[in-house]
């Protein structure tokens, strides 16, 4: 059986000052990046197999 999980709602930020509101910005920035660098990966721009790429 396949069980959806229930995606979290997002925190209320309404009572932050500008000054947490961007250190969030920042964590979730650096975040984004290395996730992307992550995905761009594949075999013939690291050390990945080429059975590793999936299908393209």
């Amino acid at each position: 059986m396949l069980v959806m999980k229930k995606k979290p709602s997002p925190p209320d930020l309404t009572d932050l000052t500008r000054g947490e509101l961007e250190v969030i910005i920042v964590t979730l920035w650096d975040r984004l990046v290395a996730l992307e660098t992550k995905v761009d990966k594949n075999s013939s721009n690291s050390s990945k197999p080429p059975s590793s790429d999936g299908l393209v």
